[in-house]
């Protein structure tokens, strides 16, 4: 492998169970030999799916990712309740699976639709008092957590699995499926936890390509494909209003200067003709630069 590329752009990478999303992340960079990447939304080791890596400037723009609605593909396990909420944890509550053949599926999904009041599993990210929660956990303390409010956007069962509900999920940024998948157990009487678990959508992105098939071109010393995968940076910023910005202006806010120009009130995705450049905020007839690339001349 030679020497760290400037990459600038979006890989939407198909994750293997049983990797980090961070080693996941490292792999592809790897592949790229990219000087800078980041991922924009962590996915658990045991599931797989959807995971936007973030080339040089477009890990500028990852809190879209973040902050954007997702979608999964899940499958809930009942008899058993874990300390993860996952089939790594250790089992720590026991209840009969209800019969599952007079499960009113729909009724079911369509309590748990809507704005929902979660608490988050003790195994997750999250800080209390300054550690992670899953810090804590491994430690033997066992966090409290107050409940967050999420939306799930739709909620579909998908059919049988074995002895296991799958379930389709739009959700808001925050949700936990493993804690979702939980509740819904516990509503029916029984115990729970979440056997597989894949994220098929991130901010309304869907299409993804497996590690494998990315280490097979760059073994066969096809760089040409592996560029082709990667989305232009405005992928991050698709939903914002464009704002083409006059020439005689450009220098102004390039160098981080507010202008007077006619935008729709809020953030606004900055371009240079054709070309994206940044996002900014429109308020009162002008518009502050808020986060810019740094790209090489046209």
């Amino acid at each position: 492998m030679g020497k760290r590329k400037k990459i600038d752009g979006v890989l939407l990478l198909d994750k293997p169970a049983g990797i980090s999303s961070n080693q996941a992340l490292q792999q592809a960079r790897w592949l790229y030999q990219a000087e800078k990447a980041g991922h924009g939304g962590t996915l658990d080791p045991f599931a797989t799916g959807l995971l936007p890596v973030l080339f040089g400037e477009a890990s500028k723009f990852g809190r879209y990712f973040l902050d954007g609605d997702k979608a999964y593909e899940a499958t809930l396990a009942f008899g058993t309740e874990t300390d993860t909420g996952d089939l790594s944890g250790a089992v720590i509550r026991e209840a009969a699976p209800p019969p599952l053949d007079a499960v009113d599926w729909v009724a079911l999904c369509a309590g748990f639709s809507g704005v929902q009041r979660q608490v988050p599993p003790v195994y997750s990210a999250l800080k209390v008092g300054g550690e992670r929660a899953y810090a804590l956990a491994r430690r033997g303390e066992l966090p409290q957590l107050e409940a967050r409010e999420v939306v799930i956007h739709e909620l579909r069962f998908l059919g049988m699995d074995g002895d296991g509900a799958r379930f389709f999920v739009r959700c808001s940024k925050g949700t936990y499926i493993r804690s979702l998948l939980r509740d819904m157990a516990a509503a029916l009487g029984s115990a729970g936890h979440t056997h597989a678990l894949r994220r098929v959508a991130v901010a309304g992105l869907t299409a993804m390509t497996p590690l494998a098939t990315l280490r097979a071109w760059q073994e066969a010393g096809d760089m040409t494909a592996l560029q082709a995968l990667l989305l232009p940076l405005d992928c991050c910023v698709a939903h914002l209003p464009r704002v083409v910005v006059p020439p005689e202006k450009l220098r102004f806010i390039r160098n981080g200067n507010d202008i007077a120009c006619a935008a729709p009130h809020g953030e606004v995705a900055l371009y240079d003709g054709a070309r994206f450049f940044g996002v900014g905020e429109a308020r009162d007839g002008r518009v502050f630069p808020q986060r810019l690339c740094a790209l090489p001349p046209a």
